[in-house]
């Protein structure tokens, strides 16, 4: 006789116990499309190849489709089609898979702009020309856009892993009152679906969310190797089977063939397993674990870094990496100085959050100071953690400090071990970042290379925040004023970053790259305004930059006052054919004795260069200045002249533009 399973007893179990879940987890449910609207919001408006390296990406996709494998790279500078054909080729596999059905050889139409630099934005923040592109090659742009979808999915499984981390540290008995755990691993999750470099990044054809992912789900199945899973009450050493440990070196394994950050992971796994033996009182455990993980990451990646060995000399092809890249390198001019520090800290702290194209294209600096204001309360927050995580480790000693550590929370044996080992991945990371920094300067101190560690990073956010939240807990209010704190946390982060996101792309981003016939509309007019002071000689700069009139806003120089001037500029391209050359104006707002304050760059708001200019155009060119209190009044104590000083150079050798006469500059004085 067979025996009924107790399943079959209820069938109306399984649906209770989805309910369960559902009812538990479904505010990552909301997330999880908010992560999705932001993300695809960035794919859409940002143009093709606005990315830092997309073009490159795409073409070591390119090469794999056409070719059918990854590139051979050389050692010489320049020589090589696909800047990019170091990195390992998993991501670059999956996306010539995906993009299979496409014919991909209108990609040589892709017109880089040539004006473009990295040292400013006065040929254009564009890194491609745009126009006219649906047409050009629109098969290469699907296929760009395919490629930025798999970043997207790889972005939404690291989302899932940062909650499943979550629920893993915060299951022990500290965090019970902030529901079981789940407020805090919610608000890890929404600190990265809603980071705006997160949320861009994962919008662009690049390697990076790969590897982002593979260190997360790594990184989580540490964490479930040392810690019991949510609900339990001590620490981990029960036995794993050979599938999990198998597991631990598929993922470690596809992490190295995404990209090399995946190896700074290697160690943790290495300690996490040595843990687990501890526990087990096993060297035994440890070396089967060890020989199993380890085992199936060599059968995964192994050929990889056995080609690079063969073709360039070293496992991962780093001596030919740097050769290929020696006029950025910077370790032989390298010294480590304050200033050098905090440059790289600048620059990393403003990419972690929020610094958009090709690194050109930033938030206002009001906003870096509320992120930077808000860092500092995280700051507060963690510290505030560890302090308890340390009293609580005293607590037998001094019992005075049992009670404090209980209405607070946060202090229990899975919370002290997990954010040590959070803080040694970050730790790791940073480390890599910063060999990276030292080694190629500017090109290294971007945000997104710290990325690797964004899972251990929002735990320990996270777990800051809620640690404050919890600190609600020793007014002994009633009910449970704390949790609707909690959610108000959660939906406001939600909201505010959302919100931020939304900025970027509208306020940043969109007008950063409008299409020239909506430039023209607005940079390009017919007549001067009625308004309009005419010089009585129109003076004309070589080439062909003639000024036909300007309008000084307030108009009189007695109506000034501190804060924001504007001078509007009409200008006529006097050539009978468009310019070649990129011509920036400087303009400075100056004394009769010194300059008040400039605002150089091209016309058109920096937007309508020279060289998109058509013969006989009458061109509109803003230019605003901030004139301070102290400034207005030694104006006036001295009865001083407000003046205007104009003048053109051509980038990128700043040769000046000259007038008939032989000058190169023009004076406007500010009517009195």
């Amino acid at each position: 006789m067979i025996e009924e399973s107790p399943v079959n007893d209820d069938p109306a179990k399984p649906t209770r116990n989805r309910l369960t879940i559902l009812k538990q987890h479904w505010p990552f449910l909301v997330i999880l499309p908010v992560y999705f609207a932001i993300t695809l919001n960035y794919s859409f408006n940002v143009p093709v190849w606005e990315a830092p390296d997309e073009p490159a990406h795409f073409a070591y996709t390119h090469h794999i489709k056409t070719r059918g494998g990854p590139p051979i790279q050389s050692f010489e500078e320049g020589q090589n089609q696909v800047e990019t054909g170091h990195h390992p080729p998993l991501y670059y596999y999956l996306a010539a898979a995906v993009a299979l059905p496409l014919d991909v050889t209108d990609f040589h139409r892709a017109r880089p702009n040539p004006y473009f630099s990295f040292a400013n934005n006065d040929g254009g923040v564009n890194r491609f020309d745009h126009e006219n592109e649906s047409t050009a090659y629109p098969n290469t742009l699907a296929a760009v856009q395919l490629m930025r979808l798999i970043s997207t999915l790889f972005g939404a499984g690291t989302l899932l892993i940062i909650y499943l981390s979550g629920l893993t540290l915060f299951g022990g008995k500290g965090w019970e009152w902030a529901m079981g755990g789940r407020l805090p691993a919610l608000l890890a999750t929404v600190i990265v679906a809603t980071l705006p470099q997160f949320n861009f990044l994962s919008a662009a054809a690049n390697n990076d969310n790969a590897v982002i992912f593979f260190c997360a789900f790594t990184l989580y199945l540490c964490l479930r190797l040392i810690l019991l899973p949510p609900g339990g009450a001590e620490m981990a050493g029960k036995e794993r089977t050979w599938p999990f440990f198998a597991l631990i070196g598929l993922v470690v394994g596809l992490g190295l063939l995404s990209k090399y950050n995946e190896v700074v992971y290697i160690p943790l796994v290495g300690l996490a397993l040595g843990v687990a033996a501890w526990k087990q009182r096993s060297w035994l455990y440890f070396w089967k674990s060890s020989f199993i993980s380890g085992g199936v990451c060599v059968a995964i990646a192994g050929w990889w870094f056995l080609r690079s060995q063969l073709l360039y000399g070293d496992p991962a092809g780093w001596g030919m990496w740097r050769s290929s890249f020696r006029s950025i390198e910077q370790d032989d001019k390298f010294q480590l100085t304050w200033q050098f520090l905090n440059h790289t800290w600048s620059r990393w702290f403003n990419s972690f959050w929020g610094y958009f194209g090709w690194f050109n294209l930033p938030l206002e600096p009001e906003v870096y100071k509320w992120l930077a204001r808000l860092s500092a309360i995280i700051g507060l927050g963690i510290i505030g953690l560890v302090l308890t995580l340390v009293a609580g480790g005293l607590d037998r000693k001094y019992p005075v400090l049992n009670p404090i550590n209980m209405k607070i929370g946060g202090y229990d044996r899975r919370t002290g071990a997990g954010l040590l080992f959070c803080g040694l991945a970050i730790a790791l990371v940073v480390i890599s970042a910063f060999n990276y920094a030292v080694t190629f300067g500017d090109a290294g101190t971007q945000g997104r290379y710290l990325f690797p560690a964004i899972v251990p990073l929002a735990l320990v956010f996270s777990s800051g925040l809620a640690w404050l939240l919890g600190l609600v807990r020793l007014l002994a209010v009633p009910g449970n004023v704390y949790k609707t704190g909690g959610w108000i946390l959660v939906s406001a982060w939600l909201i505010g970053f959302s919100w931020l996101n939304l900025h970027a792309v509208n306020d940043i981003i969109g007008p950063a790259y409008l299409p020239l016939t909506l430039i023209k509309e607005k940079y390009v007019v017919k007549n001067l305004p009625p308004n309009a002071i005419k010089p009585p000689k129109r003076p004309r700069f070589q080439p062909a930059m003639q000024l036909e009139g300007y309008t000084l806003d307030p108009p009189h120089r007695t109506k000034i006052k501190p804060g924001k001037l504007k001078v509007t500029l009409y200008w006529r391209n006097m050539n009978q054919k468009p310019m070649k050359d990129n011509w920036v104006s400087y303009t400075q707002l100056a004394s009769s004795s010194q300059v008040l304050d400039r605002n150089d760059g091209p016309p058109g708001g920096g937007l309508y260069q020279t060289f998109k200019w058509q013969p006989g155009e009458l061109i509109k060119d803003e230019r605003t200045f901030h004139l301070q209190d102290w400034q207005l009044d030694q104006l006036n104590k001295y009865n001083d002249t407000l003046k205007i000083y104009l003048g053109w150079a051509r980038s990128p050798d700043w040769s000046r533009a000259t007038l008939p006469d032989g000058s190169n500059g023009i004076t406007i004085d500010w009517q009195s």
